[in-house]
């Protein structure tokens, strides 16, 4: 199958490999790429803090692009998303990761419960976040009365591809199946100059998602072509294909 990978470059290419494993045709088609705001990240962990917490593997490329500052912060403990983000976090020398299930809620209710467990920091939790992002996460901290702080130390700029290359891409060849990875990048996708007047081109596409609450954005006319992962992992959403 000819599949639409709308992740940043550098996910998107490892995406698009275990595609290809898979024997599927995968186009990478990065909607959002990131831009990393170092000085932030690096003021942020200036401040007393007791605990990091990161939704997306970005943060952890913001905190490597310190170098020898991060080292005495890898000990910290940190809470990622999920797995692959905690693998990430591993790989950068962070040795005391904790992964939820892939949801902001779900990292949370593990922040909560680790807590709980070994006793709430004196310091409050430093969220290091983008822009944009969900708001369940944070908004479940608070509702769990978890201290925190939020900084923004990168932020996912939208990218202006060539309209011919889009049409090549979208509408003169069949697309079989388009990956989706967050709400943002599904209202990018159908706000294309390609699908301005016309979807038809998409009448026979499957939509994978990765949560129900990226699907709900996908126009209500493809109700019947959208898939959503059992989980927020990307293996689940694979495992749709």
């Amino acid at each position: 199958m000819r599949v639409i990978v709308t992740r940043p470059h550098l996910s998107g290419r490892r995406t698009a490999e275990k595609l290809r494993q898979r024997g599927h045709m995968p186009v990478v088609l990065p909607l959002t790429a990131p831009t990393h705001d170092v000085l932030a990240t690096e003021r942020a962990l200036e401040k007393p803090y007791g605990a990091l917490a990161i939704t997306s593997a970005e943060a952890v490329r913001a905190l490597s692009k310190l170098e020898g500052k991060l080292d005495t912060h890898r000990t910290v403990p940190l809470f990622t998303v999920g797995k692959v983000t905690a693998a990430v976090a591993r790989e950068a020398g962070f040795t005391t990761a904790h992964s939820a299930d892939g949801s902001g809620l779900e990292l949370a209710a593990l922040i909560a419960d680790h807590f709980a467990r070994n006793g709430t920091p004196t310091d409050p939790l430093l969220y290091l976040a983008g822009r944009p992002r969900a708001s369940g996460f944070e908004r479940a901290l608070a509702e769990a009365a978890i201290a925190f702080r939020t900084v923004e130390c990168y932020h996912m700029l939208p990218i202006d591809h060539d309209p011919d290359e889009l049409r090549q891409t979208l509408v003169e060849r069949p697309v079989d199946v388009v990956l989706f990875y967050s709400r943002e990048n599904v209202e990018r996708f159908f706000s294309l100059p390609v699908f301005t007047r016309d979807l038809s081109p998409l009448h026979r596409t499957r939509f994978l998602c990765l949560s129900r609450n990226i699907a709900n954005a996908v126009p209500p006319q493809f109700d019947t072509q959208i898939d959503v992962a059992a989980s927020p992992e990307e293996e689940d959403l694979l495992y749709l294909l």
